[in-house]
């Protein structure tokens, strides 16, 4: 019994529980039932004393609208998560997705130039924040994408293009 070590803390557990307990992203009872559970039974699993099976994790994240569920999965691998649009695509979403991109990019670029100021070593601190504005930025152009391959999809099989320009 003494060398018994603890259960490790599930990663995954402890992001859900920030979303949806701490910044109430959703809310827990609405949640639990879309995954088919008890109240009781989604907040085990969210603080960690029972796991997440892998339809529950899947119901998860289709009914939380947060994409750092999915993330969590994507972090360490060569893959980066995209927000697919949901309905028709107009030209104000192309718009709209085009000008989240220039706003990350531009909050990235932001955040590098007051790192640099000192020199070009950076914080621990410092790595971190443009790691986080990168990964922001690389979202948006993958929102991007995916919203003009959405629209030009759905315009091809309409028999037309989608206009992006500003005139």
């Amino acid at each position: 019994m003494a060398d018994e070590k603890p259960e490790p803390i599930c990663e995954f557990s402890l992001l859900a529980y920030q979303v949806l307990v701490v910044e109430k992203r959703a809310l827990v009872r609405d949640v639990a039932q879309a995954l088919n559970l008890s109240a009781d039974a989604l907040y085990s699993r969210l603080r960690g004393r029972s796991r997440f099976r892998p339809h529950e994790i899947r119901a998860l994240v289709d009914h939380v609208d947060d994409q750092r569920l999915l993330r969590f999965f994507a972090d360490d691998s060569r893959f980066v998560v995209a927000r697919r649009p949901e309905g028709a695509v107009v030209d104000r979403d192309i718009r709209i997705a085009a000008a989240t991109t220039l706003q990350e990019a531009a909050d990235l670029m932001r955040v590098v130039a007051r790192s640099l100021i000192d020199g070009p070593r950076l914080s621990h601190r410092e790595r971190q924040a443009i790691l986080n504005e990168v990964l922001e930025c690389e979202t948006a152009i993958a929102n991007l994408r995916a919203t003009i391959e959405a629209a030009n999809d759905r315009s091809t099989a309409a028999g037309r293009s989608v206009d992006v320009s500003n005139g």
